[in-house]
């Protein structure tokens, strides 16, 4: 029965493909729909009867086995399923394969212009005397101090507000002669300066280490003009070499004065990511309404630029069942509009059966036939399989669809096999990767599987009831005085929930709840 387990693992996008592939590979195989228009009918349909058992004189088709005996036939077209056949993939190879064609759509024209493109694009609409007005600026502001200072920050996700300017590399004290040669030297170099420029928006490497990179070594000064070039392209703030940089150069391009916001990113950022203001307050010699103020503009920055490109595709996701409210509870189907319907072609078995003279071809066929009757039967399979879990965990979680979070039900999935009479690994696969459409959303099967807490009554309250408790604790708190992990747990306590403050802590984490001191407003 493993190859039936592969096809239940698959949710229904995985299945559509797959069919696809088995369509195309295996021309026993059709759509009932063409068939329809060949001329077929629905008993025609869903015939799947294997050769094997089937008088190789027989004028006529064999009427379909009744779905008792569904398991016993999945196991004889097991015995014919040929692992080496282009549609034998283990699930793994499967995956691979699917995933190598994934990538090559994701890179495709359609795709969205990459943060690179966008950089690459402005600077070829700079006019020429743009770049030299850019060349004029970074001479004037003399050799020490070109630039904001550097630090190496590949694969950092902050910069030190210490860190050290850069050494002034060989040549960067020569003068610049504004001719066209070098305009067109510092256009290639802003190329070079947005190839290391990674998906957040930040410079990975230095400019010493760009630099070096390059032959031959462009003059230090050049480079710095090209950085100031992309520095000042859309999206504001790329180009910075760390998370300060990025955000005081957003704070440079809206062409007013923040000195004390400035201040702030460059000396106390660490301070203000924990919502230590009035430390901050202290530290700068200001009142604590300032600090609030320059907290709420320096919020407002955006700390990675480049996610605004590219990145991952929209994830769409296709329900594989849907539960539908009826009088008296809740019926599930399991979705199979985006799966093909299929049936084995009358004309391949036919020329099956005038196969006998031609032992190639009988051989070739039977194993063509077998393995569509495999797939058939698979899918017949899984679909019963899904519509008597899915029905389950609707069952038992009808509390959650009708009420919500707080009546979600602790539920293991040794539970529902227990109850439909199957192994546990059954089950496992049966959810993997699906999901339910219900009046409440769409969610993963796995979601109505969870763990909980015990009360002192005895009953056994859902961790995503006890999760729900603790948001409600914190949006009722004092915004001056928030609830510590320590409190809550004692909340907990006065409705007969019994967990540690570690427990609260990891659950506040997970739903990323700031810490009661960083929650506290002044």
């Amino acid at each position: 029965m493993y190859m039936s387990m592969e096809i239940l693992c698959l949710n229904s996008m995985d299945l559509q493909e797959r069919v696809e592939t088995e369509l195309e590979n295996n021309e026993t195989l059709e759509r009932q729909e063409e068939a329809a228009a060949d001329g077929g009918d629905d008993a025609a349909a869903t015939q799947t009867e294997s050769p094997a058992t089937e008088d190789a004189d027989a004028p006529g088709e064999v009427a379909e086995d009744p779905l008792g005996s569904l398991e016993e036939r999945m196991e004889r077209a097991d015995r014919y399923y040929d692992d080496d056949a282009p549609h034998g993939r283990s699930a793994s190879s499967y995956r691979g394969e699917r995933d190598e064609k994934l990538e090559a759509m994701s890179n495709t024209a359609e795709r969205s212009i990459s943060l690179q493109d966008y950089l690459e694009d402005q600077v070829h609409m700079l006019s020429d005397e743009e770049v030299l007005e850019t060349m004029r600026l970074v001479q004037a502001r003399g050799d020490d101090s070109a630039g904001m200072g550097e630090a190496s920050v590949a694969g950092a996700t902050e910069v030190d507000s210490n860190r050290t300017e850069e050494s002034p590399a060989e040549g960067h004290s020569q003068q610049l002669d504004f001719s066209d040669e070098q305009v067109k030297v510092v256009r290639e170099l802003c190329s070079s300066v947005i190839f290391n420029i990674d998906e957040r928006g930040y410079l990975m490497y230095s400019l010493d280490e760009i630099r070096v990179s390059l032959e031959p070594a462009p003059e230090m000064i050049l480079l710095e003009v090209a950085l100031e070039i992309v520095q000042d392209l859309d999206p504001t703030g790329v180009g910075g070499r760390g998370l300060e940089e990025c955000l005081i150069l957003q704070l440079e391009k809206d062409r007013q004065d923040y000195p004390l916001e400035e201040r702030i990113i460059r000396e106390y950022l660490s301070e203000l990511s924990h919502n230590r203001l009035p430390k901050i307050a202290k530290g700068l010699g200001v009142g604590i309404e300032d600090i609030k103020d320059a907290k709420e503009l320096i919020a407002s920055l955006n700390p990675l630029p480049g996610k605004l490109f590219g990145g991952e595709p929209p994830h769409y996701i296709k329900p594989d069942a849907i539960a539908e409210e009826v009088e008296g509870g809740y019926e599930v189907r399991v979705e199979s509009s985006y799966t093909p319907r299929l049936r084995i072609s009358p004309q391949y078995r036919e020329l099956y059966r005038q196969s006998r003279k031609d032992p190639e071809l009988k051989k070739y066929l039977k194993k063509k036939l077998d393995n569509a009757e495999w797939l058939v039967l698979a899918i017949r399979q899984r679909q019963a399989t899904l519509q008597k879990i899915a029905q389950e965990i609707v069952n038992i979680q009808s509390g959650f669809l009708d009420h919500g979070i707080s009546h979600l039900k602790v539920l293991k999935m040794v539970d529902v096999a227990e109850i439909l009479g199957v192994h546990v690994s059954t089950i496992s696969r049966g959810i993997s990767g699906k999901h339910i459409q219900t009046s409440r959303g769409i969610y993963p099967m796995k979601f109505f599987f969870t763990g909980g807490a015990t009360k002192s009554s005895g009953d056994v309250e859902a961790r995503g009831s006890v999760i729900q408790r603790i948001k409600d604790f914190i949006e009722e708190e004092d915004k001056e005085s928030p609830l510590s992990d320590v409190a809550i747990v004692e909340k907990l306590k006065e409705v007969e929930i019994n967990i540690s403050r570690r427990t609260v802590t990891k659950y506040r984490e997970a739903e990323a709840i700031p810490s009661s001191r960083e929650r506290r407003e002044y």
